[in-house]
């Protein structure tokens, strides 16, 4: 397993990013760093409760979010786990998240 995840980071599959604002409270927290398996199985191997970064539908950035649902024909419903509406832009606003928008899975 350990081999698996040091083939990931030399290979570019696992990488580092920093978590910006607080939609993900309290579960991951503004300015907290996370690694992003960025690797063709990880993205297929996602289920409802996985947390994952994908391309913002509205526009260039990306956005970290929870699946909280999955449509073969749609895509990802994705949520925010802060429950303050006016923290977390996510399927409530921008709908069902399509696979080639998903970049990776984050590990929590």
């Amino acid at each position: 397993m350990i081999f698996i995840k040091i083939w990931k980071f030399f290979t570019g599959k696992l990488r580092m990013i920093t978590i910006e604002g607080d939609s993900m409270s309290p579960t991951i927290k503004n300015g907290e760093f996370k690694w992003v398996d960025y690797s063709k199985k990880a993205l297929e191997m996602l289920k409802v409760g996985d947390i994952v970064l994908f391309k913002n539908p509205f526009g260039k950035n990306l956005i970290v979010k929870r699946i909280d649902n999955i449509d073969i024909e749609k895509g990802y419903w994705m949520k925010g786990d802060n429950k303050n509406i006016l923290e977390s832009t996510d399927s409530e606003t921008f709908g069902y998240v399509k696979p080639q928008n998903l970049k990776g899975k984050v590990l929590v």
